[in-house]
């Protein structure tokens, strides 16, 4: 392909259009193609590849010619862009996975699915490689929240080529997998435990710094299913102020327990809300519980997380990895330390280089 070829069109091999101009593998991971460094995906042309992906093909190539003349208009990331380095070889499934950190709550609602989200989000901006998977199997939220519609392609052997966010975050999830949005899975505990098993061992995950598994709530068979079936190097539990739901929770320090598994920290989410009108902070669900939890859990609480209205806007529009604050930033800062992830409760050395 020649640089002076300025026109990209259908019959083109996506590696050669990536190679020739770098800019457009951030186009691709817009439309849900983030796997087009991968090894698999090498020969594949721009209309195999969206056809691959459920894409449309004419709003990718306006978008791909569009990135030539301005590139402005797809910014880079903070990872430094979509390149093979960062978001590693799609050859392998497990073996390039360094840690898993389940985030788990006994209570449903407390908001695991955004904490997760954002979790994994700034991960990413400090430039590690980072990857969902969505075991909530009855209920996921992940694609929704990040703007994924397109599907996941296959690889060699049936593996799954698990969907890349805008930002590269590897995404798995069981939306993926039913007709539409409101299709129920109405399955019993084995055909999820299952499909969570799948979703781990199947899927080409490549080279990861972090695999974030958000689990649904309970004790029972999802969670029981990844602390036993899965290498989790730790949890993080997530809360909300009301006394209830922290006395939910409590049975999650249980189940780490009796997994011996190490609690990374807590996270309180919705611990309070800004008045618009006088920019006052209220207590909308009493006062914060996430210290005496902390106590219970010996670890540390990650972050305290407010109700706000902006954030929900933009997990309504798909539009998750915008979202910033001082708080979710200060979620993964407090995570890490000097690049290893805090793990008060066992000395376990947890690599991320």
């Amino acid at each position: 392909m020649n640089e002076s070829s300025r026109t990209i069109t259908s019959e083109l091999l996506i590696k050669n259009i990536v190679e020739t101009w770098p800019d457009t593998v951030r186009v691709f991971a817009r439309h849900g193609l983030g796997c087009v460094t991968c090894s698999i995906a090498s020969f594949d042309t721009v209309e195999r590849g969206a056809k691959a992906h459920k894409v449309a093909v004419e709003p990718l190539l306006a978008d791909l010619n569009l990135v030539l003349a301005r590139p402005d208009l797809f910014p880079e990331v903070k990872t430094g862009g979509l390149s093979s380095a960062a978001i590693g070889v799609d050859d392998t499934t497990t073996g390039g996975i360094k840690n898993i950190i389940a985030i788990v709550s006994g209570k449903g609602g407390v908001g695991k699915s955004f904490v997760t989200s954002m979790l994994a989000i700034g991960l990413n901006r400090l430039g590690y490689r980072v990857g969902i998977l969505d075991a909530d199997i009855t209920g996921p939220s992940i694609p929704r929240s990040f703007g994924i519609t397109a599907r996941p392609a296959e690889g060699e052997g049936g593996k799954i080529i698990p969907v890349i966010s805008g930002q590269g975050i590897k995404v798995i999830s069981s939306l993926f997998f039913v007709e539409n949005e409101d299709t129920p899975i109405i399955w019993r505990g084995p055909l999820i435990a299952k499909m969570i098993k799948d979703f781990y061992g199947s899927t080409l995950w490549g080279s990861l710094d972090y695999l974030l598994v958000d689990l649904p709530p309970g004790t029972s068979d999802a969670p029981l299913s990844v602390m036993q079936s899965l290498p989790v190097n730790g949890i993080i539990l997530v809360s909300s102020p009301q006394q209830l739901a922290t006395s939910i929770v409590r049975k999650a320090i249980g189940l780490a327990d009796k997994m011996h598994t190490p609690i990374v920290g807590v996270a309180e989410n919705m611990s309070w809300l800004i008045l618009p009108e006088s920019g006052k902070k209220m207590n909308l669900f009493g006062p914060s519980q996430a210290a005496e939890l902390a106590t219970a859990a010996h670890a540390p609480v990650l972050a305290t997380l407010p109700l706000d209205p902006k954030a929900a806007e933009l997990i309504d529009a798909g539009r998750i990895e915008e979202y910033s604050s001082l708080e979710t930033d200060a979620l993964a800062g407090n995570f890490l330390v000097e690049g290893q992830p805090k793990m008060r409760r066992q000395n376990l050395s947890i690599s991320v280089n």
